[in-house]
């Protein structure tokens, strides 16, 4: 997170950097680049980096050791910068970027968890997942029945012209006369739809 250059210039322990360290501070804390990129940007060495920092981290009393200092001191200028500007003076533009910038981060955060979960599928033995789209996903042509045919309201006479006397066990329930539609015009045609049955027999009903 980037903090406004107009806001860190008016702090107090601005004023008391050297010219370097000033530049340093901007680079890092008002325009977010890493350590990598403020080497590159003022022409520094690493070693000189990190001497402007150190000098840096004391005029804001950070004391702790290590990395963590950077983060200490982003989370010191962000609490500033909070109690200077009051939620309730918030413009709807900086409402609506606070948001974007978090609907950004959660969806970074939580695409590749999603596309290993959603986006694969392994089957009985298969040695590893494959992928549910691209050149190697899987597809499964579908036809669907309108009428559910468990619940059909048959006379005996009608169950017996459909019966096979060869096999008199079922008396033919198991067999389906009704028109089977293509999937892809049942999505099209119909807003809703409903999956019957168990996992590996489903049917789909309109």
């Amino acid at each position: 997170m980037s903090i406004p250059e107009d806001f860190l210039k008016q702090l107090e322990q601005y004023s008391e950097l050297s010219h370097r360290q000033k530049e340093v501070f901007l680079e890092m804390f008002g325009r977010s680049k890493n350590r990598v990129q403020v080497t590159q940007e003022l022409n520094i060495s690493e070693s000189n980096l990190g001497t402007c920092l150190t000098g840096i981290y004391k005029k804001f009393c950070i004391t702790c050791n290590g990395p963590v200092k950077e983060s200490r001191l982003r989370e010191y200028l962000s609490k500033r910068y909070a109690q200077q500007k009051p939620s309730g003076h918030l413009t709807t533009d900086d409402v609506n970027d606070s948001i974007d910038t978090l609907v950004q981060e959660i969806r970074k955060q939580i695409k590749p968890y999603i596309k290993e979960k959603c986006g694969t599928m392994k089957v009985l033995d298969m040695p590893k997942p494959i992928e549910l789209t691209g050149k190697q996903g899987i597809y499964t042509n579908v036809n669907i029945l309108e009428e559910i045919t468990g619940r059909r309201r048959l006379k005996v006479a009608e169950l017996m012209q459909s019966s096979d006397h060869d096999n008199f066990e079922r008396l033919g329930l198991s067999r389906v006369k009704q028109k089977r539609v293509s999937g892809l015009e049942v999505v099209q045609r119909y807003s809703k739809l409903m999956v019957l049955g168990k996992p590996g027999a489903e049917r789909l009903f309109f």
